[in-house]
């Protein structure tokens, strides 16, 4: 490691990516400059993409890696790289994801031009088979917000919980901003930073292209509800104290978009076995009875509309949207013939 205090420091977790990692360390070769270190993290590997790791810290000085004795997760992992981070700036990357050579100076260039303490991009989801995707995240127009507003945007969904497509400035993440989950750790940290930021600046390009893989965290047949529980009590708690009284306004849709439809919704969406969807449905209907649901069909019908179904019809919503993931298959299918 160089002994100067470098500008940005790139942290990127790594658990059993042998595949990935070459690739990984050639693009971090080609895009780190002098003014940024490379935080590895190499959580408990068994596959023996370690060696690759060590080489590649041998011939960079501005790399460093940081070996885990037990396989912890990407929370713990994360949160291990900030204790060594030594940047004014952090980036967290993904190991088998892709992203624009110039992502960090386009970064850089906008935290210094309006002093922000986050900076977002737009990110791009890519399927397998797929050479494009969805949009995500971030703002189509420059915008340079205040924290009142970006914590707004996140209650609307128009910030997202994603770590690879901002940069923060190190200071406001504090100690362990993520907490020990199997999902949503992500989303836990956003919500920190924001709380403790001043200025967040919203920039148009797409950035970062995040691969969609079977097997991912999110994608799991036995998701961890509890997580998104947990996430959301931390969004309650820290955003601003004048928007969650009473759950008005655009934390009431907070509640109904980020707890009580994907409470209902992902167990089907990963194919969870029948109990946890069960569970799902229930953890849902228990947290939609603190939404207004009045003032949610004022601000979105349609959401409005699926918290209602999910109130109403119970187990009968579960089979009517196994129904549709099944016809949805099926079409799928049919298109490829």
């Amino acid at each position: 490691m160089t002994t100067s205090s470098p500008l940005v420091s790139i942290i990127v977790p790594v658990h059993n990516s042998l595949p990935h990692i070459p690739a990984l360390l050639q693009r971090l070769a080609q895009q780190a400059q002098n003014r940024d270190e490379i935080l590895l993290v190499d959580d408990a590997s068994t596959d023996g993409g370690t060696p690759l790791l060590e080489a590649f810290v041998a011939e960079h000085p501005q790399a460093k890696l940081i070996r885990l004795d037990s396989p912890h997760g990407v929370a713990r992992a994360r949160n291990a790289a900030l204790k060594a981070a030594r940047g004014e700036y952090v980036w967290f990357a993904d190991d088998d994801d892709l992203w624009s050579p110039d992502i960090l100076d386009v970064f850089l260039e906008a935290a210094t031009r309006s002093d922000a303490d986050v900076v977002v991009c737009q990110a791009e989801l890519r399927y397998p088979g797929r050479q494009s995707g969805a949009i995500i995240d971030g703002s189509a127009r420059e915008l340079i917000v205040s924290r009142q507003h970006a914590c707004n945007l996140v209650l609307e969904g128009k910030i997202h919980g994603y770590l690879w497509n901002k940069l923060f400035r190190r200071s406001i993440l504090g100690a362990d901003p993520f907490l020990d989950m199997s999902s949503q750790s992500d989303f836990t940290g956003v919500v920190r930073a924001l709380a403790n930021s001043e200025c967040v600046h919203l920039i148009p390009p797409v950035l970062y292209f995040h691969l969609v893989r079977e097997g991912s965290v999110t994608r799991r047949k036995t998701p961890d509800l509890s997580n998104l529980e947990r996430a959301h009590e931390l969004a309650v708690e820290l955003l601003p104290a004048g928007e969650v009284t009473g759950l008005t306004g655009a934390m009431n849709h907070f509640r109904a978009w980020f707890l009580v439809l994907p409470l209902a919704h992902t167990p089907t969406r990963v194919r969870a076995p029948w109990s946890i969807r069960r569970d799902g449905i229930r953890r849902a209907r228990n947290a939609a009875q603190a939404v207004d649901m009045a003032q949610l069909r004022v601000r979105s019908r349609r959401t409005h509309h699926q918290v209602w179904l999910v109130t109403q019809l119970g187990t009968v919503y579960l089979v009517a949207l196994h129904a549709a993931q099944v016809f949805k298959r099926l079409g799928r299918r049919i298109r490829r013939r």
